[in-house]
């Protein structure tokens, strides 16, 4: 069968169809992968190791360094994430719509099923005009409304409070993206969608949750089209990641460092590069530990100079993080499941949207340390979060317990099962 996918976002976003197109094509599909990355990454090498065709969409008003940077700060600054997504959706969306669609409509004349990104409503109103099945990926498991799941941005008054609370979200949600959608929708001759969360975002025939069943278990009151699946993960035997050089002695020399990474949430801009380095220098001189940084672009001396840190621009989560004593990290899907199948307790430092839900579902797993905001954050508040999480074994083991039964699970394998039983049914 001939499948394509879309996807669009961050790398925490794209990864999860990168590890399902490596599956489907394993599984003897014929695959095509629609990306558009947020700051135009380049996937090619995937493509060509996984075996299957690439498309790149990018943005054709990718905004200069100094507006980025701008806009970015303003997005951390603020404490509403229905105004973060607004801001998201301006510079990082709308722009990218046209040619989105267009590539999705050409997506599907050309396969037998399509599946893409929850947020990717053009690959959904292709699919409709054509009428090619559509599967859809949520990549966190609090996009579908639930009497048993606390709505995300609302404070826990107990379940009592959720359904009021869905309807709130879903009134703030249907506010910023129903308009957008409808207008594509209306123009291409379809029904307008009166629900974001519940239409827009999922399929109908198939929606697959790629969250491990550890941590989600599919609520009762779900329609019969939301599956959890699993983290899709690349699989072990398609992933040849070596790990930086000197890296190796550096794990060997002492006690299992930290690893530090915010991931996407980076930008390249010197400033605030030195920033967040100098933020977790002096947290990890305060905690008295090692650690690992990732940071991606610029020159930093001071921690090529500190024997008890070490720098990196990239590394393989899947090798390292069982090396490693905790990770703190932004809170992205990907990352956060990287470290619990690690077996490894995390902190979490919020900057956007549902990585602050991802914090809370730590904090209620006993695996993670208090979640901290990017807002504002300090030394201190790092370091003493760094403190409380190492003293706690207990806290390691519920996370070695939870990363145990994870490496049972093939998240992917599961996701191609449903697709084929749904498409080929």
């Amino acid at each position: 069968m001939k499948i394509g996918l879309q996807a669009w976002g961050s790398e925490g976003d794209i990864q999860p169809f990168t590890a399902l197109a490596a599956g489907l094509v394993k599984a003897g599909h014929e695959v095509t992968l629609v990306v558009t990355d947020n700051i135009g990454r380049d996937y090619s090498e995937l493509a060509k190791r996984f075996g299957y065709q690439l498309v790149s969409v990018t943005n054709p008003e990718i905004p200069s360094a100094e507006v980025a940077d701008k806009v970015w700060r303003q997005i951390i600054e603020l404490a509403n994430p229905i105004k973060q997504a607004e801001l998201v959706m301006k510079y990082g969306f709308d722009p990218v719509v046209e040619p989105m669609y267009d590539a999705a409509v050409k997506l599907c004349k050309e396969n037998d099923a399509v599946i893409g990104h929850f947020f990717v409503y053009p690959l959904r109103a292709a699919a409709e005009k054509s009428g090619v099945p559509m599967a859809t990926v949520n990549i966190v498991h609090n996009c579908i409304p639930s009497r048993w799941i606390r709505p995300p941005g609302i404070p826990d008054l107990g379940r009592w409070s959720y359904g009021f609370g869905w309807r709130l979200v879903q009134t703030m949600v249907n506010r910023i993206f129903l308009r957008r959608v409808n207008s594509l929708r209306i123009r291409e001759g379809l029904q307008p969608d009166t629900d974001i969360m519940t239409q827009t975002w999922a399929s109908d025939r198939l929606n697959l949750i790629a969250v491990s069943p550890q941590i989600c278990q599919a609520p009762p009151d779900w329609d019969s089209q939301h599956h959890v699946c699993g983290f899709l993960n690349p699989p072990a035997n398609l992933m040849t990641d070596d790990l930086p050089e000197g890296l190796e002695d550096f794990l060997t020399a002492g006690n299992p460092p930290i690893y530090m990474t915010f991931g996407s949430m980076l930008i390249n801009n010197q400033d605030y590069l030195a920033e967040v380095a100098a933020i977790w220098e002096q947290a990890v001189r305060r905690a008295g530990c090692r650690a690992i940084l990732q940071l991606p672009w610029g020159e930093f001396p001071s921690i090529s100079a500190n024997p008890n840190l070490f720098l990196v621009r990239r590394s393989p989560y899947k090798k390292i993080f069982p090396r490693c004593s905790m990770v703190i990290h932004h809170g992205g899907a990907g990352t956060t499941q990287s470290a619990l199948l690690a077996g490894r307790p995390s902190i979490i430092v919020a900057h956007v949207s549902d990585q602050f839900f991802w914090g809370s579902e730590l904090e209620r797993l006993g695996v993670g340390g208090k979640t901290l905001h990017r807002k504002g954050l300090t030394s201190r508040q790092l370091a003493d979060g760094i403190i409380r999480v190492l003293s706690r074994p207990e806290m390691k083991q519920r996370a070695m317990n939870i990363g145990n039964k994870m490496s049972d699970e093939d998240g992917v394998a599961n996701a191609i099962q449903l697709i084929d039983n749904t498409f080929k049914g």
